[in-house]
């Protein structure tokens, strides 16, 4: 398998249970820093943003009287512009150790959490059930993209005895749609004010859009050069680093500062003609779950293929230049919720599927994909409806084959490194020989 062909994939030991009471936030940082000491320095700044998302977990758990809970696809600019600390739980299961996170889902699992419930929430509500997470001044949720999310909501507002808003999405995109969250938006402050006794600064909420605008305007010119081939960026880190930074840190200069540094090297090396690690032969879009347990399986992909990654849906914001520089409240309240329902996952998990089939289809056709994969969440039911009809629109539209199977980002005892290389191999050998008959 693909452990004897170079690539070490990372083992994990399940035989014992660990101490699920430590300080969690300690343990995310001392286990993140070992993996910092074995980067090389030249490198190091890809992994800024996981960084800057630890520090603020950290501080929110030192400041728990200026804690909003939020949904990972709630856009914590709501956050940030009353001058409050978000903490997304989803965070906390991204970033926790393997083994320990699958401690967490086990103890969810021992007290009559169901199975079909999402493991990133899964793995947050063992920490609840042990009283890791401190209760917040406010809880923001909302109901994309799934009912998974709804019902964990119920499940915050019921454990810490508080009042919850709840942002309805709307179902369709249209205009209407638009003014309709903006009113929610409109209120929600007004919830965060009455439950903070702060008050909003109309001055701070715009700097914190103009900073989220700039952001999404930087990530946009870097996915523009993402169409180069060779592809210039090193995709997979740095895929996944743009996930956590576009999920937790929009509306920050943290954000703005990273993403300006990924843009110039980005530059660079179109500028010299520099690809990634490894010779890119196969162009792919990742457009559901990317396991995140283990990157060295993006590594074998890369190695032994040439398969290299351009597009992976949580990392995909869809971008809407907008000029907020002056905006009054409505306008700003407007832009913002416009920008929620943008955003990864929430935009495809909303509405009808055909919403996320004409995504599917948008990122494999502007990003040049000679191949897609749908790596489907065990419980994102959701999707995987959509799964085998967005397979035929693809092949039918665009002539790309996509391969369907099922992963547990977050678990790998769903399906191990090897498992999954066990379904990769015949599928890229597949688009390997169909491309150079070709």
């Amino acid at each position: 398998m693909a452990s004897q062909k170079g690539i070490a994939f990372r083992q994990f030991d399940f035989s014992r249970k660990p101490d699920l009471k430590i300080d969690l936030i300690q343990l995310i940082r001392k286990n993140f820093m070992g993996f910092m000491d074995r980067v090389d320095e030249s490198k190091r700044w890809i992994w800024q943003p996981s960084l800057d998302g630890i520090k603020a977990l950290s501080s929110a758990f030192d400041d728990p009287e200026n804690i909003v809970l939020h949904h990972f696809t709630v856009a914590p600019e709501i956050i940030y512009a009353m001058g409050l600390k978000p903490l997304c739980l989803e965070a906390l299961s991204f970033l926790a150790p393997v083994e320990h996170l699958c401690a967490y889902v086990d103890e969810s699992r021992s007290a009559y959490v169901p199975d079909h419930l999402c493991s990133f929430i899964s793995g947050w509500l063992g920490m609840l059930h042990l009283d890791i997470i401190p209760k917040p001044s406010a809880i923001i949720h909302c109901t994309q993209p799934c009912d998974n999310t709804v019902a964990a909501g119920a499940i915050l507002a019921d454990h810490y005895d508080t009042e919850m808003f709840v942002l309805d999405t709307p179902y369709y995109d249209t205009d209407e749609a638009h003014e309709y969250y903006a009113q929610q938006i409109k209120q929600a402050f007004k919830y965060l004010e009455r439950m903070t006794g702060k008050k909003l600064d109309i001055d701070r909420f715009r700097e914190v859009m103009e900073r989220s605008h700039r952001a999404y305007e930087l990530l946009h010119q870097i996915n523009e050069l993402k169409k180069r081939r060779p592809c210039p960026i090193p995709a997979n880190p740095l895929l996944r680093q743009t996930s956590i930074a576009m999920y937790g840190l929009t509306g920050t200069l943290q954000l703005v500062e990273w993403l300006e540094t990924h843009l110039a090297d980005a530059r660079m090396r179109v500028e010299k003609g520099i690809g990634g690690t490894y010779e890119e032969r196969i162009r792919v879009v990742w457009n559901m779950s990317w396991p995140i347990f283990d990157w060295a399986i993006y590594e074998w992909m890369e190695k032994e293929y040439g398969a290299i990654s351009v597009a992976y849906q949580s990392a995909e914001p869809f971008y809407m230049p907008r000029d907020i520089s002056s905006a009054d409240f409505d306008q700003l309240c407007k832009a913002l919720a416009i920008r929620n329902l943008n955003s990864s996952m929430g935009r495809q998990g909303r509405g009808h599927f055909e919403g996320f089939i004409r995504d599917s289809v948008y990122w494999c056709r502007e990003w040049g994909a000679d191949a897609c994969i749908f790596a489907g969440h065990l419980q994102c039911q959701a999707n995987w409806s959509a799964a085998q009809i967005c397979k035929e629109v693809l092949m039918d539209e665009l002539g790309i084959p996509t391969l369907i199977f099922t992963v547990d980002q977050v678990d790998p005892r769903v399906a191990s490194q090897d498992q999954m290389v066990a379904k990769l191999e015949p599928f890229l050998e597949m688009v390997s020989e169909n491309m150079m008959r070709s």
